[in-house]
């Protein structure tokens, strides 16, 4: 026993793990059967019930689209009533008969195991992400009926690598970096959108906010996501500038990013308010057509005093948001 590990202990203190067993759920082609992996009772059930409803509730909707698919997914979620967040990624899968059932490598954990900010638990979830990445890697070695669960189980996960702080840094270096002009002609919103008109609409966006009592306490929202910029930049641009909106409702934000989308659209969902079973859409192909977040790509009519901005503005786009805070 440590010296920390023997203070705790006879202080009756506790230690931040810096580890998590791995957990997955899900159904893989090459299985008849759900791959159920520590899906211990508490929030890993509360996660996979989440995961099964919501797929559920999407395919049985009228807003699936003809050949839409789960997209692959990286969450930073706090389900309801749960004291643990979920880090969790999600890919597209079938069963042996070609339906719909995603795949999910994932650990719960406390939050603050992961930092003591959202950015700072973003930071320590990218990595958490990574190490998820290499695992499905060797799920192709397991098609030619290898034991997914000798080869998985009790595999711990570390939580935050040993150059976190440096991490941290430099991803907040990167997201400073990212120049207004650059950012928004990789949103490939159109020629037809004026870039003028789109930050002036945020900015109608930020006035009405200000005026709405309790504005972030349920709120959700898809903020778009630059090609060719990092998305993992882009997460502390939009985490920095709705900090004044999260940190009245006390409640750490969670966060659902694709993993890489050439074809579609991306943005990056952002929940002030809990996650619905519904919310699995945004995990789709069809996570634009979805109704219960407010998405930021879309120029919103005038519903405020606020005059947009006759140009579009120029430098740093944190320094730009920062500046229009809600």
């Amino acid at each position: 026993m440590g010296v920390g590990q023997l203070i705790d202990k006879l202080f009756g203190g506790s230690a931040v793990q810096n580890e998590a067993v791995l957990c997955a759920y899900g159904k893989l082609p090459f299985y008849a059967e759900y791959r159920r992996l520590e899906v211990s009772p508490g929030t890993p059930t509360a996660y996979s019930q989440w995961l099964d409803e919501g797929r559920l509730a999407w395919v049985r909707s009228s807003m699936k689209s003809d050949n839409s698919s789960t997209r692959s997914s990286r969450l930073l979620i706090m389900l309801p009533g749960a004291k643990e967040v979920v880090v969790a990624s999600v890919w597209d899968s079938r069963d042996n008969l070609g339906r719909i059932f995603p795949f999910s490598f994932f650990i719960t954990c406390p939050p603050e195991a992961l930092g003591a900010d959202p950015v700072e638990r973003w930071v320590a979830a990218a990595a958490v992400h990574r190490a998820f990445d290499r695992l499905y890697s060797l799920l192709h070695t397991l098609a030619s009926g290898g034991n997914f669960y000798k080869r998985f189980k009790k595999h711990m996960i570390t939580l935050k690598p040993t150059d976190f702080i440096d991490r941290v840094k430099a991803l907040r270096e990167d997201a400073a970096g990212i120049e207004v002009e650059q950012w928004f002609k990789g949103l490939m919103l159109g020629d037809e959108t004026n870039p003028a008109e789109w930050f002036g609409g945020l900015l109608h966006r930020v006035e009405r906010w200000k005026n709405q009592d309790g504005a972030g306490d349920d709120m959700a929202l898809g903020c778009p996501l630059a090609q060719g910029v990092p998305f993992s930049a882009q997460v502390v641009v939009w985490l920095d500038w709705l900090e004044n909106l999260y940190a009245k409702s006390g409640k750490s934000p969670g966060l659902i990013l694709p993993m890489n989308d050439e074809k579609n659209a991306p943005d990056l969902m952002i929940l002030l308010r809990d996650p619905l079973p519904d919310d699995y859409q945004l995990l789709t192909t069809d996570a634009r057509a979805y109704g219960y977040v407010e998405h930021l790509a879309a120029i919103p009519e005038s519903n405020c005093d606020a005059a947009p901005s006759a140009e579009p503005p120029t430098g740093s786009l944190a320094t730009w948001l920062k500046k229009h805070a809600p």
